[in-house]
């Protein structure tokens, strides 16, 4: 008996099929196929355009997992799958690559040219009516907008909604819109507000009112200052795309906004709300960054942990204690610094510290997983029986979800487990020719680098400089890693004035 995977999914639209309707509805198509289910996709309450769902994204990785036993794809329709044609095709066609076949249990089959006909003229009107859908909820959003009520969506921090009955009966429920009032923080949001307009920092404003918010939060009560100047803001966010939102923007550009002015009670004048948007509009002006006074900034240390400073007059000072001059100090570093990355026994050192500390993994070492995979498999394929034999699986699909999640875990640790054998096969057969062509490219570029770029590399390279609070000694520990270690330090006689 083949496998079978389903895939059901539910939107918010009241007259949607439920998920347990299309579950008996599968059920009954693989029965009537001879196809046993042992894996079922579920996103409830998902759009369909939407290819982030998390049902529908798991959907997409086990079709390419190794272990995969399923061939088949059981769906109630089109609609189910996705709402969107190019979404459907990409699907249709990662499941043909490998031989997986997609039966519907509401579109008749006919041949093979008929049925890629029917799929496309189906999922072509599955996206119109999404596209429909979605035009008229819009549509109705933006007259509940002119008409002074709320679009949807919480009230923001001061304010609570108040629902209004309409009148009307829906499905034998009553029909209300909401619009905002007055809530208790509506006081602290208003002084912190009047003073961001005034031009007060955004911490002392919101220590001053009262208002413990994070400054993301804080933020965002600004992008609403219209909102809290009385009136209604729609239309605000550009659209979230896969890659990030719309044009690359948060938000749409301010033409594009939809306000209805004086809707409900304000807690800042509209010129107040202006200037706060204005400021943020401006945003920040970016920082300059601090010119690389002292290289060794951040690097320096005594044997004992205590760092050294830049003293402002020339100098490194650890404490109370001895300067070092500034200048003496870099260019002894810089210079030692150049001298390993070309020094033969320092190449020697780090390729036996690679080697020590990539020690090869065991071949047993994931024997226990790969155990603990078959005992899961097997358990899978037992409860995918059961479930083909009672009128309610949903008990044994619940217990294969389960069961499939430990699966995918222990494959994932393997995964894991066979790159560290690779990192070590290929650490194991590193040879100083190897590491000296790196070195030799490193020390080129740490010549030819400015003063910035010099702070840049040392911060990149070095992990630590270890300086005696005489400034006799001095040791530089390399960040070079392997694994969790750092090549073997070095140590010299900086050779400073007395």
């Amino acid at each position: 008996m083949e496998h079978a995977a389903t895939y059901v999914r539910s939107s918010k639209d009241r007259h949607d099929v439920s998920l347990d309707v299309q579950r008996r509805e599968l059920i009954a198509l693989a029965k009537s196929r001879r196809l046993l289910i042992v894996e079922e996709f579920a996103d409830a309450v998902e759009s369909g355009k939407d290819d982030q769902r998390p049902g529908f994204q798991a959907l997409l990785r086990r079709l390419k997992a190794p272990d995969r036993t399923w061939t088949h794809l059981l769906a109630l329709d089109t609609s189910r799958v996705a709402r969107n044609q190019y979404l459907a095709h990409a699907l249709h066609y990662e499941c043909e690559k490998r031989a997986i076949k997609i039966l519907y249990a509401k579109v008749p089959e006919t041949n093979t040219i008929m049925d890629m006909v029917i799929r496309s003229v189906m999922q072509a009107f599955d996206q119109l009516h999404s596209l429909m859908s979605r035009e008229k909820g819009l549509a109705g959003m933006a007259e509940n907008v002119r008409q002074g009520w709320r679009a949807g969506g919480r009230a923001p921090i001061g304010y609570q909604l108040e629902r209004v009955p309409t009148g009307a009966v829906r499905e034998g429920s009553p029909v209300s819109k909401t619009r905002l009032v007055r809530s208790p923080e509506a006081s602290r949001v208003a002084d912190y507000l009047i003073a961001r307009a005034a031009g007060t920092h955004r911490a002392q404003a919101a220590s001053k009112s009262g208002l413990k918010m994070s400054v993301t939060s804080l933020i965002g009560v600004e992008w609403n200052a219209l909102t809290y100047a009385g009136h209604t803001v729609w239309n605000v966010n550009a659209s979230r795309m896969p890659g990030g939102y719309q044009g690359g923007r948060k938000r749409r550009p301010r033409a594009e906004w939809l306000i209805q002015y004086d809707t409900h009670p304000a807690l800042i004048t509209t010129e107040q709300a202006e200037t706060i948007l204005a400021a943020l509009e401006r945003g920040r002006p970016k920082s300059r960054r601090r010119p690389a006074v002292y290289l060794l900034s951040g690097l320096l240390r005594t044997p004992e942990g205590e760092a050294w400073h830049g003293s402002g007059d020339g100098s490194y000072r650890a404490g109370k204690g001895r300067r070092v001059s500034r200048d003496e100090m870099e260019t002894a570093v810089v210079r030692r610094v150049l001298e390993d990355l070309r020094c033969d026994r320092f190449v020697d050192e780090l390729v036996a510290e690679a080697q020590r500390m990539m020690a090869p993994v065991k071949p047993d070492a994931v024997a226990p997983q790969r155990e603990r995979i078959s005992e899961l498999t097997d358990q899978i394929s037992k409860l995918a029986d059961m479930a083909m034999q009672v009128d309610k699986p949903r008990p044994f699909l619940d217990k294969i979800r389960v069961a499939e999640q430990e699966r995918e875990e222990l494959l994932l640790q393997i995964a894991g487990t066979d790159v560290e054998q690779k990192a070590s096969e290929t650490l194991q057969s590193i040879s100083e020719a190897d590491v000296r062509a790196i070195l030799a490219g490193l020390a080129e570029q740490f010549e030819e680098a400015d003063r910035e770029g010099l702070k840049d590399f040392l911060a990149g390279l070095v992990e630590r400089i270890d300086l005696t609070a005489d400034g006799s000694q001095c040791v530089i520990h390399y960040r070079i890693s392997t694994g969790d270690k750092v090549a073997s330090p070095r140590g010299f006689e900086p050779r400073l004035p007395p």
